[in-house]
């Protein structure tokens, strides 16, 4: 066997992936690899990436086989079976889809859309017994119990490639390697097992593959994105272990989609449904173009002398859609490098607005009235967004821009789930604002807030925020559960139209002084619970709360409950020393088994003398009770 020229190795990695991505293998001894240069035509030139690869390139080509596959005369059913599974082999259209009742919405893998998956692919779907009652964590990880209760295992049927999806689907990273794609990692012997049921070839492998990258037969593939089972990088896109190359002299990719200026085609290779494809078809399509590049490879499109976007690394990052008045649902779904983005006739969008980008850094739409679910739910870089008609947004919207410092909304009516939930404006001013639905600014850290005209707001809400210090909601008629829970910087609450209260109201809010809801009719548990700096209260209307009410305020000296007629379990424990008790409505046995754990026996005097049960038969079973 000739010996490898490493030299030669060096020099045509430098070409092919960088100088960079060269010496990482030749510090990692990988040069004289043989075909190294082949196994890294689609890797990249990102060096901090080869280097994550390199124990990979080791097992895979240096100490092959690192372990022994597991014989088994067991099938795929059999092992999965064992493993905890109810496993079965997919052959139509709708065995393919029967999983799709346990994923959550938004949640469903591609395969549900592509009708020819189960043509190209061998796919076992295995759903773990009992999958129906495991819950999400509330800090996903791939392999975990809910993300691995519901797999499919993918192989493509020429060989060479295999995937397992994940329950959890794209809220983790690199969903589409569960178990790092190694059916061992399952159960011992699967991946032998497969390999001869279905007579094709795979390789599993021990050691973690970067989530970027996929092996396909003998090569590392890099990607920026996947979409309906299609993965994307700059040059290229692939599926299963098909891999489709542009030529750089007249095609060029924009983000999931290949635009050939020969033709003047735009194509949709994955068939995602975007509405940003009919959009850039009326753009591009039988347009006169012009592409000049820039020293940062840049690429400007002009459609007809006019500049319509700017892509760079395959996406897009500069688009103008001077005439666009509607953006249908799911809009430029993948893309996550959009900077500048010109719209000013722009009156509605629908769900999944640039879900994903995280570059924008100002928006300013003047004439956007409504936004569906979703709308730039991601973009954690943007500072500034003025939409001055925007009157109706859907859930998710702006759901964690934690670096916007001006945020304009004065014409914000309705205000969907999970907005606005990391916003850190010092400030905010929403003067239209009259519904808000669960887990909005929720974990919001602004010091001043005014809604002058919300009425009705979710769970959840403001829950967590440390900073808050003044809030303006003067026509609040109804709150859910955790309202405004640890807002320990704030002092004083006015709620004056206020009548109900969920779960958890005001709960920990530890230097809460003063708090003015004359309405208030009724409230739920935990109501103002750990409030150690409350030493008085009138709720004037207040008929019925739930358990634990006002439990260890242990300031608390005057409570004053005229229409109070009812309470459960946890009333008043550990609320220190009562002075004043006035409820005058308040069953006799309440008072009985409750008010005797909670006062001195200096003050039981003065409570009996402000209640109207107070009459002589009942003072002396009170105090018979209390010294008992």
């Amino acid at each position: 066997m000739s010996q490898i020229n490493t030299d030669e190795v060096f020099k045509k990695i430098k070409k092919q992936n960088g100088e960079a991505v060269a010496k990482v293998l030749r510090e990692a001894v990988l040069l004289d690899v043989p075909n190294i240069v082949h196994i890294l035509e689609f890797a990249g030139s990102n060096p901090d990436e080869i280097r994550g690869l390199v124990p990979v390139i080791r097992e895979r080509f240096v100490i092959q086989p690192k372990y022994i596959e597991i014989a088994t005369d067991k099938t795929p059913f059999d092992l999965l079976n064992y493993a905890g599974y109810d496993a079965f082999y997919v052959e139509t259209e709708k065995q393919k889809n029967s999983i799709k009742k346990y994923y959550r919405r938004g949640e469903e893998i591609c395969t549900f859309k592509d009708p020819v998956r189960h043509k190209n692919f061998f796919i076992i779907h295995a759903v773990k017994r009992g999958a129906e009652k495991i819950q999400p964590a509330k800090n996903p990880d791939r392999d975990d119990e809910y993300g691995t209760s519901v797999i499919s295992i993918q192989i493509a049927k020429n060989g060479g490639f295999i995937s397992i999806k994940n329950r959890y689907n794209h809220t983790v990273q690199n969903s589409d390697a569960t178990f790092n794609n190694n059916p061992d990692n399952i159960i011992p012997g699967l991946s032998e097992s497969l390999k001869k049921y279905f007579n094709v070839d795979f390789v599993s492998l021990k050691s973690s593959m970067p989530s970027c990258f996929c092996l396909i037969d003998d090569q590392f593939v890099h990607y920026n994105f996947e979409t309906n089972d299609f993965y994307f990088d700059n040059n290229y896109y692939f599926t299963g272990n098909k891999i489709v190359k542009l030529n750089n002299d007249y095609e060029y990719m924009m983000d999931s989609f290949v635009f050939n200026v020969k033709t003047s085609q735009l194509i949709n290779p994955s068939n995602t449904e975007d509405s940003a494809f009919q959009i850039l078809q009326h753009l591009l399509e039988g347009k006169k173009i012009k592409i000049q590049s820039n020293s940062e490879n840049k690429k400007m499109f002009f459609a007809n002398g006019e500049h319509v976007l700017t892509i760079f690394n395959g996406q897009i990052i500069e688009l103008n859609i001077p005439d666009v008045q509607r953006i249908d649902n799911v809009f430029l779904k993948t893309n996550s490098a959009l900077r500048f983005f010109y719209a000013p006739k722009l009156e509605s969008v629908g769900d999944g607005f640039l879900s994903k980008n995280t570059s924008l850094i100002n928006i300013n739409f003047p004439n956007l009235c409504s936004v569906g679910d979703g709308f730039l739910s991601s973009a954690v870089g943007l500072q500034q967004i003025d939409l001055p008609n925007l009157r109706e947004a859907g859930a998710g919207f702006l759901g964690i821009c934690k670096s916007l410092t001006r945020l304009s909304l004065p014409k914000l009516k309705t205000l969907g789930a999970n907005s606005l939930t990391l916003l850190n404006t010092p400030d905010l001013y929403l003067p239209k604002l009259e519904k808000v639905s669960d887990g909005c600014l929720q974990l919001n850290e602004s010091k001043k807030l005014s809604f002058p005209a919300l009425k009705t707001v979710g769970n959840y809400f403001l829950s967590h925020n440390h900073e808050i210090a003044e809030l303006n909601v003067p026509n609040l008629e109804k709150v859910g559960d955790e309202f405004l829970l640890s807002a320990t910087a704030l002092k004083k609450i006015f709620l004056p139209k206020l009548k109900v209260a969920g779960d958890d109201f005001l709960y920990n809010d530890t230097v809460l002084s003063k708090i003015y809801a004359p309405n208030l009719e009724k409230v739920g548990k935990s109501f103002l619970q750990r409030n150690i700096s409350l030493n008085k209260l009138f709720l004037p209307k207040l008929k019925k709360c739930g358990a634990d009410f006002l439990h260890a305020c242990q300031s608390l000296k005057s409570l004053t409950l005229p229409e109070f007629q009812c309470a459960d379990g946890g009333f008043l424990t550990n609320s220190g020393d009562l002075i004043e008790f006035f409820a005058p409505k308040l069953d006799s046995k309440t008072l009985r088994f409750r008010l005797t754990f909670i006062v001195t026996k200096n003050r039981l005097k003065q409570i009996l003398l402000k209640n109207r049960y107070a009459k002589n038969t009942f003072k002396k079973d009170l105090t018979q009770n209390y010294r008992t």
